[in-house]
């Protein structure tokens, strides 16, 4: 065991020896004082063997003595690994350096993750982040993400609820939008029921109050359906009650669509010029920038961030610029393609018109011809109640 140990400290070699005056070979070398150990043979005229670094360089007198060739078939030792280090030592100072700057980065905060805004702005939910404390290039460990929550939800009135926490580099924030309910009329305050839309009267049903359409009548948005004024007295005089009920009346939506038979389809030639760029800390550095020498093209741009797993984000980025050469080829359709085409777009218009609660009792659709343009015209007949409490005396 020590043996072996020595041997390593050392260093030392394993070689292959090949020739006809093998044992020749070896008397010499030990009478040399070249030390072989573990001499193996390994065919009629070839041996492995073990030697010192020393005793490999005083080797080859005696090889071309005995007419043996000798080559080198592994290193082994201490002295081959600093070695082998010692030449890298530029390679691993630089790796040194990376994983400490790595460790500095993730001290700080480098991407701001939102979700759940539908109807609140990115940019107006970034801001108010930033005038709490959270953004990027600020230090994590200075949040107080409790503090921003209760900030925000006073800040940000269409807030309904939000969530920040920190994962790795970067801010995880999660919201909940206020829903914008109808206003409720409350039971002791005076109100009429009025159109909130155009339409005909189907049916009306008055639970309080005074009815002032019939079935067929055809009303107006804002146009009052049930008076909340009810005649006392002969009706000279009236007083003031909350009037309820439910007003069903058919309603109409509509959507339309316009599709070319004959139109011109931009098609990629697959010809494509790539210009790359690095952005470091918000600053853009050109790398690779070529001419683009085509007539006519179309531009995507990919950006890739150095992630480590999901939540480690660093401020670094490739991007690249693709340059797709395009050509305007003139394509067209059959008609009856374009009518399915335009008839689909329109219902698909018209349906995002329809209210919830509302029943699609009919549906058609109108195709017009103009200037080589087919037009679709959809129109969707529905049943709804169209009636919401007023305040008497109020919007």
């Amino acid at each position: 065991m020590l043996f072996r140990l020595w041997n390593y400290l050392r260093g030392y070699v394993i070689i292959i020896v090949e020739g006809f005056f093998l044992e020749k070979f070896i008397n010499i070398c030990a009478r040399r004082g070249i030390r072989l150990w573990d001499v193996r043979l390994q065919a009629e005229r070839r041996v492995t063997a073990k030697t010192g670094i020393s005793g490999f360089r005083l080797i080859r007198p005696v090889a071309r003595k005995t007419g043996c060739r000798v080559r080198l078939l592994k290193k082994r030792g201490l002295p081959f690994v600093f070695s082998k280090y010692r030449r890298r030592k530029a390679f691993f100072a630089g790796a040194v350096l990376f994983f400490i700057l790595l460790n500095v980065l993730a001290s700080f905060v480098w991407c701001i993750e939102i979700t759940g805004n539908e109807k609140l702005d990115r940019v107006f939910l970034e801001n108010a982040l930033a005038a709490n404390g959270i953004r990027t290039g600020v230090l994590k460990y200075r949040i107080d993400t409790r503090r921003a929550v209760d900030r925000m939800m006073l800040d940000v009135g269409r807030l309904s609820w939000i969530s920040i926490s920190i994962r790795g580099t970067k801010v995880k924030v999660e919201v909940r939008e206020r829903e914008d309910l109808p206003e409720i009329v409350p039971r002791h305050i005076p109100c009429d029921i009025v159109a909130q839309r155009d339409g005909i009267i189907r049916q009306v049903i008055a639970k309080e109050g005074i009815e002032t359409v019939s079935e067929g009548d055809t009303v107006k948005k804002g146009q009052v359906l049930i008076s909340g004024r009810v005649p006392v007295k002969g009706g000279e005089q009236h007083r003031l009650v909350h009037a309820m009920g439910t007003v069903m009346a058919r309603t109409w939506y509509e959507g339309e669509a316009q599709v070319e038979p004959e139109r011109t389809e931009t098609v990629r030639t697959g010809r494509v010029i790539r210009d790359h760029s690095l952005v470091l800390f918000s600053k853009e550095l050109d790398l690779i920038r070529k001419r683009v020498g085509f007539s006519e093209y179309v531009s995507e741009e990919s950006r890739k961030k150095l992630t480590i797993g999901d939540d480690l984000v660093f401020p670094f980025e490739w991007v690249t610029v693709s340059h797709y050469e395009v050509v305007n080829l003139q394509a067209s359709i059959s008609e009856e393609d374009a009518r399915e085409t335009a008839a689909r777009e329109a219902y698909k218009k018209a349906l995002g018109r329809v209210p919830d609660g509302a029943e699609i009792m009919r549906e058609n659709i109108y195709f017009t011809e103009q200037d080589g343009k087919l037009t679709a015209k959809a129109v969707l007949e529905c049943i709804e109640n169209i009636g919401r409490p007023i305040r008497i005396g109020g919007n």
